[in-house]
């Protein structure tokens, strides 16, 4: 508009000055000059095409400012200005084809839509190949829990398979495959105690039965083992009772938990072993004298000294029993050690289970459950402490409790 309002003199537009100089394309441009003089009649000035171009004007309509429609041309950009030359009125209107612009709109239109379904396409293939290959270890991992549930003769060894990726799926494997062997050791353990329990009910069960037997059957023809066979019953059953009253125990301290407080651990020490019926052929000696402070529950600890005095009194073969306290920067001390025969290594860490016989032949001579030890080991983990065994020296066994304690 600027060239073409430029290119205007001697009363008309200078159109070669104009075309050269605007550089546009006369077939998609459409210029029409009206000159309106004072005195003359007014002058219509076009270019190419124009007038042939404005003959269906009856046919255009204005969709917005600037912006005109005709059905057999199409949509143009449409300016008009008025410029004064002295008495002279100049009215410029130019029409642009914006055409090109709108096939370029909708072939730009058009590719973004096919790209956008081709990319939509795709992305779902590639989102389901993905989705796929990262969900497998969950399904692998579910495949394997399925088959583990529905295997008729469990092992109790089984584990999942951990894959090697994606790193959150690995750690899940491997959490599962601890819980399952927690689980799995438990029931293993649960399903020995029952076989232990079992199997030390039976005598008992089987001497009580045999002795009511004889006495059915013999009674009336001697009557002098109707006392004896009693005296076998009642100590059968006896036994039988402390049996299942330290199963009982056992049971209720998996889910027990103890109160702790600060006591002496060493006048706790001098007390049980002042109070511990033993003989003259077992000495007991208690060494320590400092005060050592411990936290725990006191009648727990002070049960654990005694079952492990009377273990040391079963099995230390009237030797000399010595109780020591002592104290480390963090820990309280007391031990429990004999003179007999001691605890062979590859029974160390098995000695605190349940029904477990280090000489089953001795075991059956001296007599017990077998429940004493494990009792205490679990009264010890509930007070927060540490119960192991390790050689005495020169020969022997000791048995040391370790408890927080005070600086």
């Amino acid at each position: 508009m600027t060239t073409l309002q430029k290119s205007f003199a001697d009363d008309k537009p200078d159109w070669d000055y104009w075309h050269d100089t605007a550089n546009v394309n006369m077939h998609t441009s459409f210029v029409r000059v009206i000159v309106r003089p004072h005195t003359k009649p007014t002058r219509y000035y076009y270019t190419k095409h124009t007038k042939a171009f404005l003959k269906d004007d009856w046919d255009t309509w204005a969709l917005w400012s600037h912006i005109q429609y005709q059905q057999k041309q199409g949509i143009y950009y449409h300016l008009a200005e008025t410029e004064h030359y002295g008495k002279t009125k100049v009215t410029y209107e130019l029409w642009l084809s914006l055409n090109n612009m709108i096939e370029l709109f909708k072939l730009t239109l058009l590719v973004i839509v096919v790209m956008s379904i081709i990319g939509l396409l795709l992305g779902i293939w590639l989102i389901h190949i993905f989705a796929k290959r990262l969900n497998q270890p969950l399904v692998d991992l579910t495949t394997a829990a399925e088959t583990i549930v529905e295997a008729k003769d469990a092992t109790y060894h089984e584990t999942l398979p951990v894959p090697a990726g994606p790193a959150e799926v690995k750690a899940l494997g491997i959490e599962f495959n601890r819980l399952l062997t927690s689980l799995n050791q438990q029931v293993i353990r649960d399903h020995q105690f029952v076989s232990d329990a079992s199997h030390e009910l039976r005598t008992p069960l089987a001497a009580i039965r045999g002795h009511a037997g004889l006495i059915r059957r013999h009674a009336k023809d001697h009557p002098e083992i109707v006392q004896e066979s009693l005296a076998t019953i009642e100590s059968s059953s006896l036994a039988m009772q402390e049996l299942i009253e330290r199963l009982l125990s056992l049971s209720r301290m998996d889910h027990a938990h103890l109160a702790g407080d600060w006591f002496d651990l060493t006048k706790l020490a001098q007390r049980v072993a002042n109070s511990y019926p033993i003989g003259d052929h077992k000495p007991l000696q208690v060494i320590g004298t400092e005060t050592v402070l411990a936290y725990a529950h006191r009648d727990s600890i002070e049960q654990v000294v005694v079952a492990l005095l009377n273990n040391a009194e079963k099995y230390g073969e009237d030797s000399h029993i010595t109780l020591e306290v002592a104290r480390t920067h963090d820990r309280a001390l007391l031990s429990v050690s004999d003179l007999g025969p001691g605890v062979a290594d590859v029974d160390k860490a098995k000695v605190f289970d349940r029904f477990y016989r280090v000489d089953a032949s001795r075991e059956k001579q001296i007599g017990g459950t077998g429940l004493g030890l494990a009792i205490a080991k679990r009264l010890i983990d509930l007070n927060h402490g540490e119960l192991e065994v390790i050689d005495n020296h020169p020969t022997g066994a000791k048995f040391v409790i370790s408890l927080p304690t005070k600086g």
